[in-house]
């Protein structure tokens, strides 16, 4: 699969992940990867990671007709925030992909036949499309498992980390 080929509509789960493992500014410089303006101006602090490298995404604005259908949905999904549901309508309404760590936001998208990527996805997609290295793909993984605040599981870290080495032992 090409990651560059469909826009992705990023939330700062994303953000914070691909910053912990170094390779935010890999992502955010491919030219389908974009921000809802709201969530860039809220939500984006010095927590979620490298500003410097954040200020430079890629913003997509929602439209009236957007923002009413997020409103609507908030009084019916009560388990995700505004801005969850904010990135859910870009991602339906333009036919994107989502791409999000939280689990809520991703089985709700899913259901409702959005595409969604989830952090090892766009690492192995990154590699898969030689937009970072095998060594910079297993090192991302690595510094994630390192990450005390990562909220992938170590299991599924790990599981991504072996397919990468079996990769680059073959190579050889």
């Amino acid at each position: 699969m090409n990651i560059t080929t469909k826009i992705i509509i990023t939330d700062t789960n994303i953000i914070t992940d691909l910053n912990n493992a170094n390779i935010l500014e890999h992502f955010i410089n491919l030219e389908n990867v974009f921000i809802s303006d709201v969530i860039k101006n809220d939500e984006i602090n010095a927590k979620t990671g490298n500003l410097n490298i954040i200020k430079n995404m890629k913003v997509v604005s929602a439209s009236i007709e957007q923002l009413e259908e997020v409103n609507r949905l908030s009084q019916i999904e009560k388990k995700l925030s505004t801005y969850d549901l904010l990135n859910f309508v870009l991602a339906k309404d333009n036919d994107y992909i989502l791409a999000t760590g939280d689990n809520r936001l991703k089985k709700f998208a899913e259901s409702q036949g959005v595409e969604v990527f989830r952090t090892l996805k766009i690492i192995k997609l990154m590699k898969e499309n030689n937009i970072i290295s095998l060594k910079k793909a297993i090192d991302a993984c690595v510094l994630l498992k390192q990450c005390p605040t990562t909220r992938i599981p170590e299991l599924d870290i790990n599981d991504l980390i072996n397919e990468l080495t079996q990769k680059a032992a073959m190579a050889n």
